[in-house]
């Protein structure tokens, strides 16, 4: 086995306690991971063996006797009989630290034996693909034969750090965005070994957990259990109130029950503290891949509390009056998304007035597809409202909209061990297999597919199998997509549980465009942005929606017909973008071109005098790809992607 030559933290970590844990944490997981002995041995009493015997160690010469000491119980790998096919891609895995000057002679000598036969094999003894025999049980990737079976006793040191490597490299090795992260994982793990340490108390140590789980950038992180839930966030109910972004402010969208509050209006502050602290404070403890999905989470985590007790909350209404109010928590967090998801309609389905067909992706069932399609297949148009979670019905609508299989997206799967037709993966944790998803609707023909437009409406609220569902529709040829930065979270998601009721999820299938587009911490590619205003949310308008039914003009970019500009070349060629803008009035004139994220790359301004105007923006040398351009003049706000080749 070649060597990965990548780069790793091991030459920056000191010969000290926190260096001997760090080390022992990416050992362990080589030899659980790879060992031809590894269903043979019971892995996390190794691990908490060996982690107090390294608490222990008062030099460096013990720590590597306590490592040959576990090295031992393991047993060395020998020349395999009959090496398994290489998996065809290597995502995580990297061996290259085995090398540290800091081992000594005698653990390089067994590392370097034990990697020089390492093969893939037909392993499922630890981890596996999940038969879903049993249908309670979604993980993707199956986790139980490897289960931490120690006390749920967190103030015991050994015990936490045994929790905590057991989660590093579980994402070490089958996290797929491992290397797409806002820090390496080694630094994390580097990181938060003495947080750890420093964690006496079992809360201490699920907050601590909590905050690690963050570090993967994932909005499938979901992570909890009772402590968490009754100390850390102190309960689960919270007003009917609920929030949305927008222009950096957090804008009242829906409110129930709640007197002298206003759709419209700005939360300016919680408990006498500021929006913008609490925002900060509590990004250390919401997994996320990117601002859209952390706000959507934000806003309504930081209202939870126990039953029936108040919080004061100051708002800014539309003259901008500050006021404060005393708001009771009274639902509970299951009643409170069912009223936050409640659209009103009595359908799932039916014919705008502008004869356009409309369908709730949220509210469709799979047995309402035939009629739905029957009453929409004339129409020229069909929006599908994805601004919330399908019920699987991409299966059912997909072969209505297109002739026949199309390949929206390229995957890759966990080397797991699984032998059979049309598969032949082995065992092989880090490498991954590349594949698409041609069939993944079945194999169809259908000479009569949908060929008007078809119209596709996202946001914050769209993730993992909405977002598949926007990316499959997207291929349609008459297809635009309308809305906000989604989720950035697709590909199927695997947990892990830990004692003291501790669970949390990942996503663990690598899923991309079939162009490459990396969907993970980005969101869905789209067309037009429309993004709702706080002038639209008191009115009461889906201004998403109301972009896509434009009857008058058809679809088009409802910010460029009201204002006028037109944007090219796009993609940019040269450096150099030209926006040509019709003034109605003098005035300033504010052009940002920003990153997905939210990054400034460029800004400029200018005195804007009535008449056509040409202006040129100059692109500074950035990276191939969707950037978000931005005119505001006067009231008018324009939103639009440009592409950077």
């Amino acid at each position: 086995m070649v060597l990965m030559a990548t780069h790793h933290l091991n030459g920056q970590i000191p010969d000290d306690t926190n260096g001997r844990l760090y080390r022992l944490c990416k050992t362990w997981g080589y030899f659980k991971y790879f060992s031809q002995h590894k269903c043979e041995l019971k892995w996390d009493t190794l691990l908490n063996t060996t982690v107090n015997a390294v608490l222990l160690a008062n030099s460096n010469a013990e720590f590597n006797n306590a490592l040959m000491n576990m090295f031992n119980k393991v047993g060395n790998n020998s020349t395999p009989a009959a090496p398994g096919t290489e998996p065809d891609t290597n995502i995580n895995f990297d061996n290259s630290w085995i090398t540290d000057p800091l081992f000594s002679q005698q653990v390089r000598d067994f590392l370097d034996i034990f990697t020089t036969n390492l093969a893939p094999d037909t392993s499922s003894c630890l981890v596996k693909f999940n038969d879903y025999t049993d249908p309670a049980y979604i993980s993707y990737i199956d986790f139980r034969d490897d289960p931490v079976s120690m006390p749920t006793n967190y103030t015991n040191e050994a015990n936490r750090l045994t929790t905590m490597f057991y989660y590093w490299n579980a994402i070490n090795y089958f996290f797929p965005y491992r290397n797409i992260m806002d820090q390496a994982w080694d630094s994390t793990l580097y990181q938060f070994i003495p947080l750890i340490r420093q964690a006496p108390q079992n809360i201490d140590f699920h907050k601590t957990f909590l905050k690690m789980v963050t570090r993967i950038n994932d909005t499938h992180g979901f992570t909890g259990s009772p402590l968490l839930s009754n100390v850390f966030w102190g309960g689960n109910y919270l007003p009917k109130l609920y929030f949305t972004r927008v222009d950096s402010l957090c804008v009242v969208t829906r409110v129930q029950n709640v007197q002298g509050v206003s759709p419209g209006d700005v939360l300016t502050g919680l408990k006498g503290i500021p929006i913008h602290e609490i925002e900060d404070s509590l990004s250390l403890y919401i997994p996320a891949s990117d601002p859209a999905a952390f706000f959507r989470e934000v806003y309504y985590k930081m209202l939870l509390g126990s039953y029936n007790t108040n919080i004061d909350m100051t708002f800014s209404d539309s003259n901008n009056i500050t006021y404060t109010v005393s708001v009771k928590r009274s639902t509970d967090l299951n009643s409170w998304y069912n009223w936050k998801n409640n659209t009103g309609l009595t359908s799932s389905y039916f014919i705008t007035d502008c004869d356009y067909g409309y369908v709730n992706m949220g509210l469709l069932q799979s047995s309402e597809v035939p009629a739905m399609y029957d009453l929409l297949k004339d129409t020229p148009a069909i929006i599908f409202d994805i601004r919330n979670y399908p019920n699987g019905t991409l299966w059912d609508i997909g072969p209505l909209l297109f002739s026949g299989p199309i390949t929206s997206a390229v995957y890759y799967d966990q080397a797991l061990a699984l032998l059979q037709a049309p598969y032949n993966y082995h065992y092989f944790p880090g490498w991954y297999y590349e594949d698409n998803d041609y069939s993944n609707l079945g194999i169809w023909s259908n000479p009569d597919a949908y060929s008007g437009q078809v119209y596709i409406l996202v946001n914050e609220e769209t993730q993992s199998q909405a977002e598949y569902t926007c990316q499959y529709f997207s291929h349609h040829p008459n297809s635009k997509v309308f809305g906000t930065q989604t989720a950035g979270a697709d590909g199927n998601i695997s947990y892990l549980t830990f004692p003291g009721g501790l669970y949390t999820y990942f996503t663990s299938l690598g899923w991309y465009y079939a162009d490459g587009y990396q969907q993970q911490r980005n969101g869905v590619k789209i067309d037009t942005i429309v993004s709702p205003t706080r002038e639209g949310i008191r009115q009461g308008k889906d201004e998403i929606l109301a972009a896509a039914l434009d009857c008058n003009t058809g679809i088009v970019n409802a910010s460029e017909a009201a204002c006028h500009i037109a944007v090219y070349p796009n993609p940019v060629s040269n450096h150099s973008l030209n926006i040509a803008l019709t003034l109605v009035n003098n005035t300033d004139v504010s052009i940002t071109l920003s990153g997905l994220t939210g990054n400034v790359i460029q800004q400029q301004s200018m005195i804007g005098v009535y008449g056509n105007h040409v202006l040129t923006v100059k692109i500074p040398d950035v990276a191939s790809g969707l950037y978000l351009l931005k005119v505001q003049y006067g009231n008018e706000i324009f939103n639009t992607k440009v592409v950077v080749e």
